[in-house]
C-alpha cells in the first residue's frame, strides 16, 4: 500500500483502500468460515445499499441484534458504509434489556438474523438477514463501493460511528457514542 490513509479519511475509505490493496487476503474468519477482503467489501456494499434504502444514514442509528458471526462483521461494515452508527445488541440479552436499548437509541432500523426473534417497538423497521426476500434484494444490489451520491447525506468525520452500552451506575445500561474520527485515530494507531 501507500502507507497510512488518514487525515480526512473516513472509516469506509480506510477499509476500501485495504480491500483494494489485498483483495484475496483473508479479512475475517469465524467458526471455520472466512471471507477475503474483496468478498467482505462487496457483501458489505450490497447490504449498505439496502440499509440506505431502509433509512440508514449519517446521524442515524442501526441496531444490530446478531450473534458473533460473519454476518455480524458484514453488517457492522455495511452500517459504517451507509454513514449511520451501529449499536451492537447481544441477542442473548434478556428481552427487556434489548427493548430498553432499542427504545433508548431509537434506531432507524434493526438488523437481525432469522433465528433472532426480538420484540421491537412500533415503527422500528427490521431487516432480517437470511430472509428470502432480503437475500434476493441483496443479490440485485451492486457490490461496488458507495459514494456520497449513494448515501442519504455525505459522510462527516464527527458523525457517530457506533454506540456501546455499558452497565450504568444506576443499573440501567448507558450509551456511549464514538465518532468516525475517533475510530480512524484508533485504526491509525494499530497500523
Amino acid at each position: 500500500g501507500n502507507g497510512r490513509v488518514s487525515g480526512g479519511a473516513h472509516l469506509p475509505e480506510l477499509f476500501e483502500a485495504r480491500a483494494a490493496d489485498r483483495p484475496d487476503a483473508p479479512a475475517v474468519s469465524l467458526g471455520g468460515a472466512s471471507l477475503t477482503y474483496s468478498e467482505l467489501n462487496e457483501r458489505a456494499n450490497s447490504l449498505a445499499r439496502l440499509l440506505v434504502d431502509s433509512g440508514a444514514g449519517p446521524g442515524r442509528f442501526v441496531g444490530l441484534v446478531l450473534p458473533r458471526s460473519l454476518d455480524l462483521v458484514v453488517a457492522l461494515l455495511a452500517v459504517v458504509k451507509s454513514g449511520a452508527a451501529y449499536v451492537p445488541i447481544d441477542p442473548a440479552y434478556p428481552a427487556d434489556r434489548i427493548a430498553h436499548t432499542v427504545s433508548d437509541v431509537r434506531p432507524a432500523l434493526v438488523v437481525t438474523g432469522q433465528r433472532t426473534d426480538v420484540p421491537l417497538p412500533d415503527g422500528v423497521r427490521r431487516v432480517v438477514l437470511g430472509d428470502e426476500a432480503v437475500t434476493a434484494r441483496l443479490a440485485r444490489l451492486p457490490g461496488a463501493d458507495l459514494t456520497d451520491a449513494d448515501r442519504l447525506a455525505p459522510l462527516v468525520p464527527g458523525a457517530p460511528a457506533y454506540v456501546i452500552y455499558t452497565s450504568g451506575s444506576t443499573g440501567r445500561p448507558k450509551g456511549v457514542v464514538v465518532s468516525h474520527r475517533n475510530v480512524v485515530r484508533l485504526f491509525d494507531a494499530t497500523e
